[in-house]
């Protein structure tokens, strides 16, 4: 069995470089006859990066014979991006991982072994988010986000028939969010397995200081989070409202009347002040009524498409 892991990115060479440096860096990646091979490629997927992601890739491509690249010629998301690194895979497993995501080094053998007991199943891997590369501590691994939805995108794999079986990743709404969770829908439908590795599969995603520039990154991707979320329930439902919780999202926004404040400068400021308070409950209470905000207002923009 070989692996093929698939990396959209946008724009994002400054962490990238790290990225690829771990994946690429593999100790044992499959077991054969008892013997250990090197059985896998990286696909990162370029999706019409303006920095330097080209060169960077370009650079590291005559280093490693692992690493494959695939530049689109506009911006089309990342499950675009991930679609095509489906059709030019060649090995029988597919890992997904984000290009700001930074794995152990034997993070694709973990993947494999598994795999390798049961061709019907999905393995989701956990993530430890942290602030900065520099805190990444790979020796003791303890996730502070349980990815126990559906189908994660930042550390999980499945077998490629499969996902051929399943169509693919649906390109309905905006750029960002939810066509994973919709894959793992169809995925269940296909009545496979699902496994959670724990302390297997480790991976850290690089948040990022708690900068102004930053969180407005964020909270746009919450917004547009938000415009998908609203056409996947649109689709699918009842059962979509499970994972998308909009109406929670519009209640919140509601009762608290987020749109009177939220959008302040000065509600940003204080948001990226209290990230070093003492009183260390603030910033998350905070960022977790902005975000739903921001998950409200893409909710309302996309209904009146």
């Amino acid at each position: 069995m070989k692996a093929s892991v698939i990396i959209p990115t946008y724009n994002r060479a400054y962490i990238l470089r790290y990225c690829l440096k771990h994946i690429l860096n593999q100790t044992v990646n499959d077991i054969v006859g008892g013997t250990f091979q090197s059985r896998y490629e990286v696909i990162v997927v370029d999706d019409a990066s303006t920095d330097e992601t080209p060169e960077l890739i370009s650079k590291l491509k005559t280093q490693n014979s692992k690493l494959k690249h695939i530049k689109l010629d506009k911006q089309s998301g990342p499950y675009v991006a991930r679609n095509i690194g489906i059709k030019k895979a060649k090995g029988d497993l597919i890992i997904f991982i984000d290009s700001d995501v930074l794995v152990h080094h034997r993070f694709i053998e973990d993947h494999l072994r598994i795999h390798k007991t049961n061709k019907n199943l999905v393995l989701q891997g956990m993530v430890h988010h942290t602030r900065s590369i520099n805190s990444a501590n790979f020796r003791c691994f303890f996730p502070n986000a349980l990815c126990l939805r559906t189908f994660i995108t930042q550390n999980v794999s499945v077998r490629k028939e499969w996902l051929e079986k399943a169509g693919g990743f649906s390109e309905f709404g905006d750029l960002m969010g939810y066509k994973d969770v919709e894959m793992g829908l169809k995925l269940k439908g296909l009545k496979l397995k699902w496994v959670y590795g724990i302390r297997k599969c480790r991976a850290y995603h690089i948040d990022g200081p708690a900068k102004i520039e930053n969180l407005e990154k964020f909270f746009i991707k919450c917004m547009s989070q938000g415009s998908s979320a609203y056409f996947f329930v649109q689709k699918y439902g009842k059962i979509a409202e499970r994972y998308a919780h909009t109406k929670k999202a519009v209640l919140i926004s509601n009762l608290l009347e987020t749109e009177k404040w939220v959008e302040q400068t000065k509600t940003i400021k204080f948001l990226e002040q209290s990230r070093d308070s003492p009183l260390i409950f603030i910033f998350p209470i905070l960022k977790g009524i902005m975000r739903y905000h921001y998950r409200a207002k893409g909710i309302r923009e996309a209904s009146k498409q």
